[in-house]
């Protein structure tokens, strides 16, 4: 039983027609990690038998701990991959209005020269934005200011 799926089964029967494997699908699925250790069920009982089982067997019981780290490994990636993927989508968005706002005060287009920027040099090309009048004096200002 996929464990989301295991609501609908509930819809469609009622509690107290699921078969036991259902009942405890059930409870790991909604409710806490206490009710179900706090639960009656022989299902319950056989499960936590053969868990402390595992636990006893070494090899075994390094094998699943392998597993849940890859999985674990695996997650953090997946989170680190969306805040890498993030952060760099709001950088593109800053070079986009940048290169909106230059090309609207200066006619000209500088997309290929706002790539090869750092995310600091942008900070200080929207500043000098506001200060220079032509798009020369402000490459030259930026020069100028890389080599401080």
């Amino acid at each position: 039983v996929h464990m989301p799926a295991i609501n609908d089964i509930v819809k469609e029967k009622e509690m107290q027609r699921l078969n036991d494997f259902e009942q405890l699908v059930y409870l790991f699925e909604n409710n806490e990690k206490n009710d179900i250790l706090k639960s009656k069920e022989r299902l319950v009982r056989v499960f936590m038998n053969k868990y402390e089982e595992m636990q006893k067997d070494d090899e075994l019981w390094s094998t699943a701990m392998a597993i849940q780290m890859g999985e674990a490994r695996y997650r953090n990636g997946l989170r680190d991959s969306f805040d890498e993927g993030k952060a760099a989508g709001k950088m593109e968005g800053e070079r986009q209005l940048l290169h909106r706002q230059m090309q609207i005060k200066f006619h000209e287009d500088c997309a290929t020269w706002l790539q090869a920027l750092t995310e600091e040099q942008m900070q200080i090309v929207s500043t000098l934005l506001l200060e220079c009048d032509t798009f020369e004096s402000l490459r030259k200002r930026l020069h100028k200011s890389d080599k401080k």
